[in-house]
């Protein structure tokens, strides 16, 4: 009789075990927090701004043309001077003495020549002697002329108006021919470099960036804004700095002097530049993840959507330029939809998850 009454006993406590183990292997919804951003279409392109360097519009690096020891130095650095304006001197002593030798000699040559000329004439020198003084009469005049030259050469004359930047020299220092002795910029023009990122030359045609690089605007560092319209730019990457120049002009202030070397910043119209649309999506650059993990990779790009009922669905996308604003959208998304902007690394297809803000967080 007890034998009998185990069996139940023992049944209800197989069905008691199987009831909690069944409890036990039933999942749970795990609902992820994340951060999430709506997206927008561009309504307007703004203004792209690059870092660039000031650099004299026409620069002169004056230096003379005869050695010897300087004797006088008319200008220091920043004084305007005009065209012609005598800026510094060599003393001429020596130089004065060749002048004086050579035209000793020529003056003897030259009254050599004028009496042979009329005895050739009445037959009283032969034709080859007379040729003989004629060719010493030209050398003498050539060796007269080049000491006057190189006497004048030590003058040093501002070949153009402008602004004096540099005077390396002293006063009574010797000087040699060609070494530099001031720096002459033109004072009423300045030219701006930029190294233009290849993004544009990749957008844009040579007359694309012609055209929107008229409204660029120089901005300086105390927020004054010049325009500067278009010099020059190149068509192949600088070979020491690997990026391509672009060279604006603009007048020189009024109010001041923008000197070479000075930093500025230039603002150009993106979309002109095809950097930047109007009408296109754009979404927060650390939405984008990639199918490896790795953010920087260029395929197989995509975001989290979040749906209507919190949970997520993995959407390609296709990117183009990275703008101020954040990623700029060739296809994948539309305005209006939020995607996940923090809190992707924890999520799968079809996740709950619940909406933190993230400003609060």
């Amino acid at each position: 009789m007890k034998k009998l009454t185990l069996v139940p006993l023992l049944m209800g406590g197989i069905t008691l075990l199987a009831g909690c183990d069944k409890a036990a292997l039933e999942p749970r919804t795990i609902v992820v927090p994340v951060s999430v951003a709506e997206v927008f279409m561009a309504q307007s392109a703004p203004q792209l701004t690059f870092p660039a360097v000031a650099a004299a519009a026409d620069k002169s690096s004056l230096s003379f043309r005869v050695q010897g020891e300087v004797s006088f130095i008319g200008v220091r650095p920043g004084d305007m001077v005009k065209k012609g304006q005598l800026l510094a001197r060599l003393d001429p002593t020596d130089y004065k003495l060749e002048v004086d030798d050579a035209q000793a000699k020529f003056n003897v040559s030259d009254s050599q020549y004028r009496r042979s000329a009329k005895l050739v004439k009445q037959g009283f020198l032969p034709q080859s002697q007379f040729d003989e003084l004629r060719a010493q009469r030209r050398i003498a005049k050539a060796r007269l002329d080049y000491a006057k030259l190189n006497l004048s050469f030590t003058e040093l004359k501002a070949p153009f108006s402008g602004v004096i930047s540099r005077v390396p020299v002293e006063q009574f220092e010797n000087v040699q021919v060609g070494q530099l002795v001031m720096n002459l910029h033109l004072a009423d023009q300045v030219d701006i470099i930029i190294q233009a990122p290849d993004m544009i030359y990749s957008q844009s045609t040579a007359v694309e960036v012609q055209e929107s690089q008229p409204k660029a605007i120089i901005l300086l560092e105390d927020g004054s804004e010049f325009k500067a319209q278009l010099k020059e730019f190149t068509t192949e990457p600088d070979p020491n700095l690997g990026s391509f120049l672009v060279t604006l002009t603009m007048p020189m202030p009024e109010d001041r002097f923008i000197l070479d070397g000075m930093a500025v910043q230039v603002k150009a119209d993106a979309q002109k530049l095809k950097v930047y649309r109007k009408g296109e999506a754009v979404i927060p650059l650390e939405a984008i993840v990639n199918e490896d993990g790795d953010d920087l990779a260029m395929d197989n790009k995509f975001v989290w959507v979040v749906n209507d009922d919190n949970t997520v669905t993995k959407r390609k996308v296709v990117t183009d330029k990275v703008v101020p604003e954040g990623v700029r959208l060739l296809e994948g998304l539309e305005a209006g939809e939020h995607i996940v902007v923090e809190g992707a690394n924890r999520l799968r297809e079809g996740q709950s998850v619940t909406i933190v803000d993230k400003e609060a967080g």
